[in-house]
């Protein structure tokens, strides 16, 4: 390109000065530099306020000539604007604040058509393939959930992953053991279309998953085996504190009584600050390492169902209804159950007692198929 610009020079100045542009244009793709950063090139460049609009994912940038970034929904009126075009159709605009009569700008329709067909190359890398699908790489979600980043790191990492500075959006903890990766591009989808609202997601590990959401709290079916939380709406800059609530809330996902039923974190209350315990020091308790050898036991898998059912429930009979037994059946297995524990689970006290075991031996000491992170 160099070699281009040296020998037309000596031919045209205005070739070399076109050919300046686009070769401006082209360093910032070689620097992968963002569409924000495009566009602030492009306003300085250009003299006069630079924008883009990328329309399915509801991410703007506008940029004034002195590089500062404007709070705007999209182009105004009677603006320079080109289309965005990515496989043979529109996934946005881009503008330059330049009324028709202005007078002086010879190379606003390059430098216009050149930004159009560099945030069509953005646009590709950045929301095609997997990052249309919403699957993006786990170190962008990193920084945003980061409690500890800074204020203009999360604003750029939010931006890069398509959501506007101070946008509503949920954190959702998704947990399946070891097939996360196998799940999670039909799950993203089927969230998505549920808040109708931008979605991302990413893999953290084998288990478990991270997806933001924009839009109303999101429900959508749950596959077998697949656990839920969604962690309190926050602006996307404050995804970390979302984030926190949701991966802490999906502990408690053992103890549903409909394993496909979502936890909403702020339904947990103040329960959820259980998840926080020492668990050394809780599996030192000897109501929780009781549990651990009922657990263990033969019938073990029945008898942690009726000690579950006995803190749901408000009689003997609602337990045995609930679990399809017969009710002699389960008060036999319920005096066993008390033999074991050392109380009397049958009592108020001792149900309360009973339940609080469970949920402890759940959160810090079950097995890792017991358990869900």
């Amino acid at each position: 390109m160099r070699g281009l610009l040296n020998r037309l020079s000596s031919i045209d100045s205005s070739a070399e000065r076109g050919l300046q542009v686009i070769e401006f244009f082209d360093q910032l793709l070689a620097h992968r530099a963002d569409a924000e950063a495009v566009a602030r090139a492009t306003a300085i460049l250009a003299e006069t306020t630079a924008g883009v609009i990328f329309d399915e994912v509801g991410a703007v940038h506008v940029v004034d000539p002195a590089g500062r970034t404007v709070d705007t929904p999209g182009p105004g009126p009677d603006v320079l604007i080109s289309d965005v075009i990515v496989d043979n159709g529109p996934v946005g605009r881009v503008w330059l604040e330049r009324r028709e009569e202005a007078d002086g700008h010879e190379w606003d329709e390059l430098i216009i058509a050149r930004f159009a067909l560099t945030m069509a190359a953005l646009y590709s890398r950045s929301y095609g393939d997997d990052a249309q699908a919403g699957l993006t790489h786990p170190e962008l979600l990193h920084t945003l959930l980061n409690d500890h980043a800074g204020e203009a790191e999360t604003a750029r990492a939010a931006r890069l992953l398509g959501f506007r500075v101070g946008q509503p959006v949920r954190v959702l903890a998704v947990h399946a053991d070891g097939r996360v990766e196998k799940i999670l591009p039909a799950f993203r989808a089927a969230v998505a279309g549920a808040t109708k609202g931008r979605t991302v997601a990413a893999a953290m590990t084998n288990d478990l998953a991270v997806l933001i959401a924009a839009g109303p709290a999101p429900r959508t079916p749950t596959p077998d085996g697949i656990a839920v939380c969604v962690g309190p709406e926050v602006a996307v800059e404050q995804c970390g504190r979302s984030w926190s609530q949701a991966r802490r809330g999906i502990r408690f996902a053992a103890l549903r009584a409909d394993p496909s039923d979502w936890i909403l974190a702020e339904d947990l209350g103040g329960v959820i600050a259980l998840a926080d315990l020492d668990s050394e020091e809780i599996r030192a308790l000897p109501d929780v390492r009781a549990v651990g050898e009922l657990a263990g036991s033969r019938s073990g898998s029945t008898d942690m169902k009726i000690l579950d059912q006995l803190g749901r429930q408000g009689s003997l009979r609602e337990v045995a209804a609930a679990l399809h037994m017969h009710h002699s059946s389960v008060a036999y297995r319920i005096d066993r159950i008390s033999d074991l524990l050392g109380f009397d689970v049958r009592s108020s006290d001792g149900r309360y007692r009973g339940r609080t075991a469970l949920l402890l031996w759940h959160l810090h000491a079950a097995p890792r198929g017991g358990r869900t992170v």
